[in-house]
Formats: structure tokens, C-alpha cells, sequence
């Protein structure tokens, strides 16, 4: 996880003095490796006490897990890809620019990952009676992708395009069940609206979805994060859904490596009953 980088992505809900810190950490990173809280307090015009909280609220222990982290960054950039895509553009040239969007959404949804929160959101779907997808537009995709995996290991899990069903499953969910939700924005009424009957139901609460506060975050007991696209329009949600598809994957996996020899025989037997529709 890079420390810079969740910094970034964290900066847009931090108070007046977090940002103070925020920013002045993402300029003179290199120079403060060596200074304890009170002198970075003192540069900084803040106290070592809000230097210490800063560094818990980016989900570090203290200031100096943050040194550590800091010293381990490469430098290189962290900026989101804003370039837009031209009419004028060849393919040469959106072969070379979506290959860099795609790359540098694979690193910052790397460095936005947190292990612990990723093994609390495992052992859950693991110990989930059914799992509830939801998610609409491309988000709807990932939900479908993530389900016809789920489905070949013999996990059960619920997922409905239409919004009015969602809802209407949502209904259905207990406090054995885990909701999973996918929003970008955060926003996304119907995906907000089953999530707060899931937790109201007393089901575990997974989003996906921006660092930042939003309705979805309100309702989800774990949040793992996809990174922030700095562009108010985008031509397409596919640096949203790549970096979701990245998450369900490794949930996924994680799922399924637990009885490998299980899981084989789930995907065996699934690979020759659709075998039969093919001969």
C-alpha cells in the first residue's frame, strides 16, 4: 500500500489541519524521514498529538509505521492519467494511451489495498450463507463476472440486473448472509438503498467503492477502495470497472485456494456439464 498515494486519495475528507499535514507530507516527503512528531508539529504549525491521529486515520499505527512507509516509496509518479482520448487520435496512439490508463490503474488499486481489511472481507464471504451482489451499469457487470466465479466453486450468490429485484432481494438478506456493493460514486441510490436494508438486517457489509465519505460508506461494515478518477465527465466507467474486476478477483481467489483439491473437482465438473451444450 503506498503511503503517498493513500494520502492523495484520503485528501478531499480530511479536516483543515489533516490537509495542512496531507500536503505538506506530499511535498517534502524525503525531509521529514528523520523527524519525530513534535518536529514535524513544529514545520508544520500543528501538534504531535494531530500528527499521530493523522497518521492512524490513513490506517497506520503511529507516525512512525508512516516514516517507514515513506521511506519505502520509489518516487515515481503517483498523478492520475487525465489525458482525454482526441477525434483525432490514431490507433497507435489509443493503443499507447489505454495501455497506460490500464497499467497505472492496476498500480493505484494496489497501493489503495489494505491486507487486514481484505482478510476481514475474505473470512466473510467464506462464512456467508448466500452472498448479495449488487451493483447497476458497469458495476452490474462486475457483480455478474464475480458471481459466475463464485458459481463454479459452489458459493452461493444472488445477483439481479434489474434494480427492482435487487431491492426485493435485499429484503431477503439475515445476519448469516454478506452484502457486497459496488458504487464508484458512492452515490448509486439503488446499490445505497439495498446496502442500508442489509445492514439494517444485521448482514456484514462490503463496498467497493472511492475513498471518500459517501452514502454507500455508511452502510458498509468493511470498504475496500478503487481509485479516484480526477475527470468531472469520462467518456466510459472502465478504469472503475478494471480496478473492481482487480478486487472481486482476489476475493475470489482467496475464496477459492482455501481447499484447492475441492475447488478443482467444483470447476471440473462444471467445465464438462457445459461441455455437453458444445458437442
Amino acid at each position: 500500500m503506498s503511503c503517498l498515494y493513500r494520502i492523495k486519495e484520503a485528501r478531499n475528507m480530511m479536516t483543515d489541519t489533516e490537509g495542512k499535514l496531507a500536503d505538506y507530507i506530499l511535498d517534502n516527503h524525503a525531509d521529514i524521514l528523520n523527524d519525530s512528531a513534535q518536529v514535524l508539529a513544529d514545520k508544520t504549525g500543528t501538534s504531535a498529538a494531530a500528527i499521530i491521529r493523522f497518521a492512524k486515520k490513513i490506517g497506520f499505527s503511529g507516525f512512525s509505521e508512516l516514516k517507514v512507509e515513506l521511506a519505502k516509496e520509489s518516487g515515481g509518479n503517483i498523478e492520475n492519467f487525465t489525458e482525454q482520448i482526441r477525434a483525432e487520435d490514431s490507433i497507435h496512439t489509443l493503443i499507447k494511451k489505454t495501455k497506460q490508463v490500464n497499467l497505472q490503474v492496476i498500480e493505484q488499486t494496489y497501493y489503495l489495498m489494505n491486507e487486514s481489511t481484505m482478510e476481514k472481507a475474505v473470512q466473510s464471504l467464506k462464512s456467508s450463507r448466500y452472498i448479495y451482489l449488487f451493483g447497476v451499469g458497469s458495476s452490474g457487470i462486475v457483480c455478474d463476472d464475480l458471481l459466475h466465479k463464485l458459481s463454479r466453486i459452489g458459493k452461493f450468490a444472488i445477483h439481479h440486473h434489474d434494480t427492482h429485484f435487487q431491492i426485493t432481494n435485499a429484503a431477503h438478506i439475515t445476519k448469516d448472509d454478506v452484502a457486497l456493493g459496488i458504487s464508484y460514486s458512492g452515490e448509486t441510490k439503488e446499490v445505497v438503498t439495498a446496502m442500508r436494508y442489509a445492514k439494517e438486517s444485521g448482514a456484514v457489509t462490503i463496498g467497493i467503492t472511492q475513498l471518500k465519505k459517501s452514502p454507500l460508506a455508511r452502510y458498509c461494515d468493511i470498504l475496500l477502495y478503487i481509485p479516484t478518477e480526477e475527470r468531472e465527465v469520462r467518456i466510459g466507467a472502465i478504469s472503475s470497472r478494471e480496478s473492481s474486476l482487480i478486487i472481486t478477483d482476489l476475493l475470489y481467489l482467496a475464496i477459492a485456494k482455501d481447499n484447492l483439491e475441492q475447488t478443482h473437482d467444483y470447476l471440473l465438473k462444471t467445465k464438462e456439464m457445459v461441455k455437453e451444450f458444445k458437442s
